[in-house]
């Protein structure tokens, strides 16, 4: 692995093979400071996972280091108390244990609030509390990897078009109308496009049911392909920062409780950039 050292701050990088790096010389129980922020979102927007390892973080300092890249998501203070960390009501507790109400959160390919929301989640933060080895892995696919592969006539057809965020449990679609968000986006930072689609998106703007579903499915087998999936193996203290845009995500594998011991994490996220425009219902 080639390392990158910062003179002015002097945490490494280490890139993975595919994407995303892991973050070495760092406490992220004590405030890092704005030129190291900035260098962290530099390296975000680059790398789209961070990986800080061995980290005891206690909820306080896990919210304040999550501000570092951008506002606390308002969703998530929305939940209900048992959902999340008591006394910190912008972290989830995601948990395995039997009766938790946050046992099936991230049970499909998705990114978070991507399906539903206005304005989907910016980055995402989950720091390990307990996990069993070997099992729980969590699944990262890259859309920058997954829209760069297309067909250059599938890229330039994709750019015009707009899907309708479905209607789901939790979704924000208002009553009557509908909202759309583009299946291709640039990101701010990096200007590199990306696929932007829900795997559970099911009707695109100007297309019938038919044909969304045939380019749909053309779509969202690109989205999820192994050649662009990296697999995390958890390990306890983990800290993994994820930028949601350009990212799909996924548990590899159930864990059980009574089999494998406790899985638990606190899971904090920040706003995101990239609003749906309110537009028409989809027809029936």
């Amino acid at each position: 692995m080639s390392r990158v050292q910062s003179p002015q701050t002097g945490f490494e990088l280490a890139p993975l093979e595919r994407f995303g790096a892991q973050v070495s010389g760092l406490d992220l129980r004590q405030p890092i400071g704005e030129p190291v922020a900035a260098q962290l979102r530099r390296a975000l927007a680059e790398h789209q996972i961070l990986i800080v390892r061995g980290q005891s973080l206690p909820p306080a300092e896990q919210t304040r280091f999550a501000r570092c890249f951008g506002e606390d998501e308002p969703g998530i203070a929305r939940r209900p108390a048992s959902h999340q960390v008591p006394g910190h009501p912008n972290i989830l507790y995601l948990s395995n244990r039997p009766g938790s109400p946050t046992t099936e959160y991230g049970v499909a390919w998705h990114s978070d609030g991507l399906a539903y929301a206005r304005v989907p989640h910016g980055a995402t933060l989950l720091h390990c509390i307990a996990c069993p080895p070997e099992v729980g892995a969590t699944l990262f696919a890259s859309q920058y990897l997954a829209y760069e592969a297309m067909p250059a006539d599938l890229r330039r057809r994709l750019r015009d078009l707009y899907w309708y965020l479905p209607p789901i449990a939790f979704s924000e679609v208002p009553p009557g109308r509908g909202l759309a968000q583009p299946m291709v986006r640039a990101h701010p930072v990096t200007g590199r496009e990306f696929l932007f689609c829900s795997p559970g998106a099911q009707r695109i703007r100007g297309l019938s049911r038919q044909d969304s579903e045939e380019l749909l499915r053309i779509v969202h087998d690109y989205q999820v392909r192994e050649r662009w999936v990296y697999r995390h193996r958890w390990r306890e203290l983990d800290v993994v920062l994820w930028e949601n845009c350009a990212l799909l995500h996924n548990r590899d594998d159930v864990v059980d409780f009574e089999r494998h011991g406790l899985r638990a994490m606190h899971r904090s996220a920040t706003c995101g950039n990239f609003a749906a425009i309110e537009c028409e219902a989809a027809d029936d």
